[in-house]
């Protein structure tokens, strides 16, 4: 590299060490509670509940398994976000989340939505795929950009399900992620997402 630029692939080499390093720690903690069966703690978690206010969201639906999601996720995000700002001037009216209809691995494909709330006149909520998703009461918990891959993200799941067990709460839909931050900006200790039921 020209010696100019000597400092900045340092600095891109280390924040990519960084990244991995902290994504083979939250597999190693996703495998430890795996291996510790029934009797996993996932005291980790911090476990909360909030009401969430009925929302008009762009969505976009797809079947994928789970190597193809982050891809999607992405795409189809930047496609939302493209479509509002041409409606509405980019007024979002809440966080991004991705709702997981089926289950989603390397063999079920889901089907999985990403939904972008947002303020839609009349006329242009019939120019875009818009829906409401009503309101209701969800638990959740928060984990950081490392814990966010798979198969290290499942554990989050599971301490809200057992959570929600714990606490004789149903379970009223299928779980969610909601993305808060800016996903790309974001270090990988940075929290990022709430998994929520």
């Amino acid at each position: 590299a020209p010696e100019a630029d000597r400092a900045d692939v340092v600095a891109a080499y280390w924040d990519d060490v960084e990244r991995r390093h902290a994504n083979m720690r939250e597999v190693v903690r996703h495998l430890q509670l795996k291996l510790a069966g029934k009797d996993a703690d996932y005291a980790m978690y911090e476990i909360n509940q909030r009401d969430v206010p009925e929302q008009l969201v762009l969505t976009e639906q797809r079947h994928l398994t789970a190597p193809e999601l982050p891809a999607w996720i992405g795409e189809a995000t930047m496609r939302l976000i493209e479509t509002a700002h041409s409606f509405t001037g980019g007024d979002q009216n809440g966080p991004m989340f991705v709702i997981y209809h089926g289950e989603v691995n390397e063999d079920s494909d889901g089907p999985v939505e990403v939904c972008l709330p947002v303020k839609l006149n009349p006329e242009n909520r019939a120019k875009a795929a818009t829906r409401i998703e009503p309101a209701h009461r969800e638990a959740y918990t928060r984990i950081r950009k490392s814990q966010v891959a798979f198969p290290q993200i499942l554990s989050a799941y599971e301490a809200v399900e057992q959570w929600l067990h714990a606490n004789n709460v149903d379970i009223a839909g299928p779980p969610r992620e909601v993305y808060f931050a800016d996903f790309m900006a974001a270090g990988p200790d940075d929290e990022v997402c709430d998994i929520a039921f």
